[in-house]
């Protein structure tokens, strides 16, 4: 319903999860629709990853909120325009054949109904066990959620058409008798009356011990909320259907000059307005700075919260007076086309841990693991993000998790390198070094190599964690090793690739670069390649350490190397990437990005991703290095991403890991 309240914008934990920034509102896209039998008024709600939603053809639609499937609907003898309401495992939602039905939200089934004395165009609202209702037959209800049975009722002088709003005790209506009503929540007793110069059909928002309110007399009302006295009102220039929503000091309101207005809460000055091309009846919805709103011109508008920019929109078939709702990552809203759009941003999921993620993160049998600098190590569930357990080590994690048979390694500020059950979290043994491990482990051949701060590289058998060998270098060992062809390559601080015999950790030759090497070495075709802070990507014989070849960027190469297809792939702090040939070193392409790059890019199906400090994960053409999309997170990107099922994920210093779709960088 066009009126419905939209002081409660968005849940915590859809705040925490952020999903759409100013910086990439510009690029949601349609992800599904779901056509219905007639023009929709009635706005969506979302709750346990189903869409609920009315139409004009009586009927009220539970849907996948993730793909739109239908998983049931309930068909009333009546047109719905009332906003359906969720509260502990029910959905409650009015006709216009006068009744309110209570459904289980998960099979649809009628748990009951109430019939009042005419059509139900209000909203219910769910408070302490009691679902308030208004009805054109001029009466507030209040009845007890579990059953129906009404506790009490109030009576105005005219319809009711706006949803009431329930705040410390006190419950705010409005009615068509041009009058706001503040009843006792409990008893249904007036505490005080406000008249208007008109019928009102807005719903009151109430915050700060403000409630407030439109008018058809063109006025947006500010009262208190405890005494009804009027503090402010604005002049918007045609009626009021909009109701209005409050955030962050600011109160929005649209109005049937087709003008959204963003006002000062405090004293209803105007600090921006935003003209559409027809009447505003759809209520606004604030989240994550950016506010939403439909028009009759048929649009959906985003719009930065603080400054009223236009940020995007989009035009469906016909006139939108349902107002959008925010939910599992997705922006929903009717149509009078008879379709409800769902518009998603362009990542399938994300998880939001304690600290910075500049671990990578590692995929196995439908898992993804991840390290923070909140001290844990996380293993989330890899298509939805949920969480499976998490294990807290001494200290910031900075390496990357490998999985191999059922266990996963990873090393700890702590100097510890732990070894833990894939499936629980659960600690099979852990060893403590000189020094902190930044280093990642690799496995091969029944070892774990991990490099460490106390300037160690240290061979484990993987499944006691017995120390079988370490080799002392010159510096802190930050890079992590390769192991191929009995050998195991690693970098060290002290300016030098070492070249060791596996199994003994004996010396079989070293290369000295002009630079410390945090890089980590690749090793493809009998060619070990390694960055240097000297600026220089270098390609080494395996077997014996001749150059075969140096390729000199613009500054520090921190990334790591990876080949794939003839092509190496290597980024710098100069901000770019470049593709060279294996072989010869000879430069394909470079990107530049608009930041550092410590990231080490990964190559799938003729797609490169690659992460820069300028908060960005880029996907390019492999082949011509021509961008195909990029998402902006909320800090520097040093994780490297991985590639796995079609998904990409990715860390991020704002302390999320994303999963985005490889193809499209969206779900």
């Amino acid at each position: 319903m066009r009126g419905k309240q939209s002081t409660m914008l968005v849940s915590t934990a859809e705040k925490e999860q952020r999903v759409i920034y100013p910086s990439n509102v510009s690029r949601l896209r349609r992800s599904w629709t779901y056509t219905t039998g007639a023009p929709i008024d009635s706005s969506p709600v979302v709750a346990d990853g189903v869409v609920y939603i009315g139409s004009k053809d009586h009927t009220l639609y539970a849907l996948d909120s993730r793909t739109g499937n239908k998983l049931w609907s309930y068909t009333t003898e009546g047109a719905l325009s009332s906003t359906p309401a969720f509260a502990d495992g029910v959905v409650y939602v009015g006709s216009f054949d006068t009744t309110l039905y209570a459904l289980e939200a998960v099979t649809g089934a009628l748990l009951w109904k109430y019939t009042t004395g005419n059509a139900i165009v209000s909203s219910p609202t769910i408070s302490d066990g009691i679902v308030y209702i208004g009805s054109t037959d001029h009466t507030l209800y209040a009845l007890n959620a579990d059953s129906g049975d009404r506790l009490w009722s109030y009576t105005t002088g005219g319809g009711i058409q706006g949803s009431p709003a329930v705040a410390d005790g006190i419950l705010y209506v409005d009615s068509w008798d041009h009058t706001l009503y503040a009843l006792d929540a409990t008893t249904g007793a007036r505490v005080w009356s406000y008249i208007t110069g008109d019928r009102i059909s807005s719903s009151p928002a109430v915050a700060d011990g403000v409630v407030y309110v439109g008018s058809q007399d063109h006025l947006l009302y500010a009262l208190d909320a405890s005494s009804g006295e009027k503090l402010w009102s604005y002049q918007t220039g045609k009626i009021i259907l909009s109701s209005p929503a409050v955030a962050n000091g600011i109160v929005y309101i649209g109005s049937h000059q087709g003008t959204l207005h963003a006002l000062d809460a405090g004293v209803g000055s105007k600090l921006w307005s935003y003209a559409t091309g027809a009447a505003i009846d759809s209520s606004p919805v604030v989240a994550d700075e950016v506010v939403y709103v439909g028009s009759q011109d048929r649009s959906l508008y985003a719009f930065a919260v603080l400054t009223g920019e236009k940020l995007w929109s989009y035009s469906t078939g016909s006139a939108i007076v349902s107002s959008p709702a925010i939910g599992n990552e997705f922006i929903y809203v009717g149509s009078n086309d008879h379709n409800l759009y769902a518009f998603t941003s362009d990542r399938l999921w994300n998880y939001t841990t304690g600290g910075a993620i500049q671990s990578s993160p590692a995929v196995a049998d439908g898992v993804v693991y991840i390290g923070s600098q909140d001290h844990r190590v996380y293993a989330l569930n890899a298509l939805s993000g949920e969480e499976l357990w998490n294990y807290l080590t001494g200290d910031a994690l900075f390496c990357s998790p490998i999985i191999v048979e059922e266990m996963v390694y990873i090393g700890s500020i702590d100097h510890n390198l732990y070894a833990l059950a894939a499936s629980t979290g659960a600690s099979l043994w852990s060893y403590t070094t000189g020094g902190s491990i930044l280093s990642s482990p690799t496995v091969a051949n029944g070892m774990v190599f991990v490099g460490s701060q106390d300037h160690q590289l240290y061979a484990f058998d993987v499944n006691i964690g017995e120390k079988l060998w370490s080799y002392t270098t010159g510096g802190p060992v930050d890079s992590s090793p390769a192991a191929a062809e009995g050998l195991v390559f690693i970098g060290s601080q002290d300016h030098t690739l070492y070249a060791l015999d596996a199994f003994q950790g004996t010396e079989r030759w070293r290369y000295q670069t002009g630079g410390g090497i945090q890089s980590s070495p690749a090793v493809a075709e009998g060619i070990v390649y390694i960055g240097s802070r000297d600026h220089t990507l270098y390609a080494l014989d395996a077997r014996t350490g001749e150059m075969l070849w140096s390729y000199s960027t613009g500054d520090s190469i921190d990334s790591s190397p990876t080949v794939a297809n003839g092509i190496l792939y290597v980024g710098s702090h100069d901000h770019r990437l470049y593709a060279l040939d294996a072989r010869t070193g000879d430069e394909y392409w470079s990107y530049a990005t608009g930041g550092i790059i410590d990231s080490s890019p990964t190559v799938a199906e003729g797609g490169v991703y690659i992460g820069s400090r300028d908060h960005t994960l880029y996907a390019l053409s492999a082949q011509a290095g021509e961008m195909l999309w990029s998402y902006t997170t909320g800090g520097g990107i040093i994780s490297s991403p991985v590639v796995a099922n079609g998904v990409v994920y990715v860390g991020s210093n704002d302390h999320n890991l994303y999963a985005f779709n490889q193809t499209t960088g969206r779900a």
